[in-house]
């Protein structure tokens, strides 16, 4: 029987701001609610914390790795020029400001800094830390904000990940962050699959968009739209559906309607599969790189 795979992802796993222990026991209870087996991107560092000291997080996670969820490693600090530049879309949100003018003061020291021996080490730091920290083998990488250049791939099959998840294919979803409410979905195609995988290893699951980025009454009705699209164009292309939310901006828009959205997309997703005759799977993103590249 054909599947329509869905892998939730959660960014920014205890990166102070954007998460807390509550808001992810919460997040973690609504995945399971529906059976969705999430892999959650980590943060091993904040500032001067090093995540083996944050106990409640481990106590989490490691229960969550029980059920057949799974971590994955979310950049070594979420510093934005850790492992390349953030695509466009995303440095022209209005909180990224900072980082425009770092970069248009450094682009060239910053480029140097994103040595493939550079990135290697921060890569070898932040999964040594997660590893040590969960006692779980780290399979693959999200790099914060997208960050990513070509030395960021060459390091990371160096290393011996088997995915990376750092590109996006939905960029549409940040002009809908940003209130253009009449922004067109982009294509979801096979093709635009093949066409970021590497001539290595290491594989490409790619982001499609959050939906639920402090999500707003003004923007749900667009956003579950994009979504329903976005998944609909997965299963018509036999491909995963990977969305991603944020631990905390999640709970943080209008009241419950991040959740809300993904309630009425299961629902979706459900009718959808039925009608083609197909079953719905969901899956870490581990699982299913290792399904569709057998």
């Amino acid at each position: 029987m054909k599947e329509a795979v869905f892998c939730f992802t959660v960014d920014d796993v205890a990166y102070d701001g954007y998460s807390t222990e509550e808001n992810l026991s919460k997040l973690i209870d609504f995945c399971d609610g529906f059976g969705m087996k999430p892999t959650w991107f980590t943060v091993p560092f904040f500032g001067d914390i090093d995540f083996r000291g944050r106990k409640e997080y481990i106590r989490i996670l490691k229960n969550a790795i029980a059920y057949g969820h799974e971590v994955g490693q979310h950049g070594l600090r979420h510093d934005r020029f850790e492992t390349g530049v953030p695509p466009p879309f995303i440095m022209s949100l209005p909180h990224e400001g900072p980082a425009r003018e770092e970069l248009a003061k450094n682009a060239d020291l910053i480029d140097k800094n994103n040595s493939v021996e550079n990135i290697r080490k921060r890569l070898a730091q932040g999964r040594e830390i997660l590893e040590d920290a969960l006692g779980n083998k780290i399979q693959g990488f999200r790099a914060g904000a997208g960050s990513n250049c070509p030395n960021l791939f060459v390091a990371l099959a160096e290393d011996g990940y088997l995915w990376d998840s750092s590109c996006i294919v939905q960029e549409a979803g940040w002009d809908l962050i940003q209130g253009k409410l009449d922004a067109v979905p982009h294509p979801i195609t096979q093709e635009r699959l093949d066409a970021l995988q590497f001539k290595s290893s290491l594989h490409e699951l790619p982001i499609y968009t959050d939906y639920t980025w402090y999500l707003t009454k003004d923007r749900y009705d667009a956003s579950l739209s994009m979504a329903k699209h976005d998944f609909a164009a997965s299963v018509e292309a036999g491909i995963p559906f990977v969305p991603v939310c944020h631990v905390s901006p999640i709970f943080e828009g209008d009241s419950g309607l991040g959740f809300k959205l993904f309630t009425e997309l299961y629902e979706y997703a459900k009718e959808l599969t039925s009608v083609k005759g197909i079953e719905l799977k969901y899956s870490t993103i581990s699982n299913a790189v290792k399904n569709l590249w057998k």
